[in-house]
């Protein structure tokens, strides 16, 4: 029987097929379909309690990092829709497209979050700021921390 393969599908298969294989190698850090299932998971969850619903827009400002895969994976998971941001784009080209897509949680690589601060003001709708790093340190102030 044939059936559409659909984004979320393909993590679901690498987690039931190849659990214990490397998923993800980003820097020093590895992580095998199971744990890259678990993360997605974790960031589902985290976004659903935040009140993020189907077909509200979240977006990602991180380089081609496991930050950026997982909420890839986790918007769709629930439904809501990615808007990556080009991390080499200007804050105030930031600030255009966050508000003319009407972005209401911000996930940001904390090397980026002074950009993200510096045009918080003008970005209204965004209720929730998440900071991801795997430096271990803590998130900054009105920032959570993605890991937690």
């Amino acid at each position: 029987m044939q059936v559409p393969l659909l984004v979320d599908d393909f993590l679901r298969r690498g987690v039931q097929t190849y659990a214990q294989k490397t998923a993800v190698v980003d820097g020093d850090l590895r992580f095998t379909y199971a744990e890259l299932g678990q993360r997605v998971n974790r960031l589902s969850n985290a976004l659903l309690a935040l009140g993020v619903k189907a077909g509200e827009r979240v977006c990602i400002l991180s380089p081609n990092s496991h930050f950026f895969l997982e909420s890839f994976y986790a918007t769709s998971q629930i439904g809501a829709i990615l808007v990556p941001l080009n991390y080499r784009l200007a804050g105030a080209e930031h600030e255009y497209i966050l508000n003319h897509a009407g972005v209401e949680t911000v996930l940001v690589d904390w090397e980026y979050t002074g950009v993200i601060d510096a045009i918080r003001d003008s970005l209204p709708q965004v209720s929730n700021w998440i900071v991801a790093s795997d430096a271990g340190s803590a998130a900054p102030e009105q920032w959570l921390d993605w890991e937690t």
